[in-house]
């Protein structure tokens, strides 16, 4: 069964033989992890073994973590954190077997990054989720993220004015976990009395979290605002330049293939399903097609090549050409007056 994080408290009346939690949201996922530790210690699994997938792992230690129950009477929860998901022959092969031979005194608990779709879809994984409890743990967006601060804030009793509230969301926007213990803080330290935008600005700083894959989610759907506040974080970050040409190169190019391919009037899933563009994303994709024109195409062309050049010849990267560049492939009404 697969849900997500936020929905995990209705979920632990009734225990699961295990617990899939993977994401790539740290608060969110050690919340969880927390919340089935104590949901289980409550029901007599009291007893913890601690796993880890670092040098020097062998996979036996799971089957022996397993079998233990033959010698000691406690019931356990066994916790095995994968660094990485793709388990290969052997760690397969353990995971099935344990499943195949499952105590009732024991609870495995599975935690590690977030879990792709071809992952998902390799067969210990559908074994362990279809016997127990897959919890998705990613980070919230947009209105989620809002909604996730407005609900930490008034469980702490930080009052918030309207427009601080929307301040307070822009400034912790990708970084659940600064947000959390600044939300902690401010509940010592001001209490119930209202916080506004000019007292928000004098006690907190702002710590937006972003990164290269948001800043391509942006320039396919459109998000000026966003994109613009993304590449200006990236640039206080002193980030790699050639990391940031790739991003916008590499979006790029694969919508040179998907423009190409709708003007010969083909079929765009051979491409999607190549370029490994799950579903979810097609739709952003298909928006960047709808809106940018062939002059919008040329344009770009001549930018890449222009910041390209600047990072070869002066290894740094022309921030205000990529501002530029951001414009025009979130399409802004000065782009459309340029192109008239």
């Amino acid at each position: 069964m697969q849900i997500y994080a936020n929905q995990l408290s209705n979920h632990l009346n009734n225990l699961m033989p295990c617990y899939l939690i993977f994401g790539d949201e740290p608060l969110q996922k050690q919340q969880t992890i927390g919340a089935i530790r104590a949901a289980v210690a409550a029901q007599g699994f009291e007893q913890r073994v601690i796993l880890c997938q670092e040098p020097g792992f062998s996979w036996s230690e799971l089957y022996q973590a397993g079998q233990s129950m033959s010698l000691f009477s406690e019931r356990q929860l066994i916790e095995l954190e994968l660094t990485s998901l793709k388990a290969g022959q052997e760690g397969s092969k353990a995971l099935l077997e344990y499943m195949a031979n499952t105590s009732p005194d024991n609870i495995l608990l599975i935690h590690g990054p977030k879990a792709t779709q071809d992952i998902q879809k390799s067969k210990w994984f559908k074994t362990l989720s279809q016997a127990g409890l897959f919890v998705i743990v990613n980070q919230p967006q947009g209105q989620q993220f809002n909604r996730w601060i407005a609900t930490q804030a008034q469980t702490r009793q930080v009052n918030f004015s309207p427009d601080a509230l929307a301040q307070f969301c822009t400034m912790f926007e990708g970084n659940l976990l600064a947000a959390d213990q600044e939300l902690e803080k401010l509940s010592l330290q001001v209490g119930q009395q209202l916080i506004d935008r000019d007292s928000l600005k004098q006690r907190v700083s702002n710590q937006a979290r972003y990164n290269l894959f948001e800043l391509q989610d942006c320039l396919l759907s459109g998000q000026t605002q966003k994109a613009c506040a993304i590449l200006n974080n990236l640039e206080q970050q002193s980030i790699e330049p050639q990391l940031i040409f790739w991003a916008f190169n590499r979006e790029f190019e694969l919508l040179k293939q998907l423009k190409h391919a709708q003007q010969q009037h083909q079929s765009l899933s051979t491409i999607y399903q190549k370029s490994r563009i799950w579903q979810s994303r097609q739709t952003m994709y298909q928006q960047a097609l709808n809106r940018l024109t062939m002059a919008h195409f040329a344009h770009i062309t001549k930018l890449l090549a222009e910041i390209d050049l600047q990072i070869k010849q002066h290894f740094n990267l022309p921030w205000q050409q990529v501002t530029q560049l951001t414009l025009v492939f979130c399409e802004t009404e000065l782009q459309r007056e340029l192109f008239l």
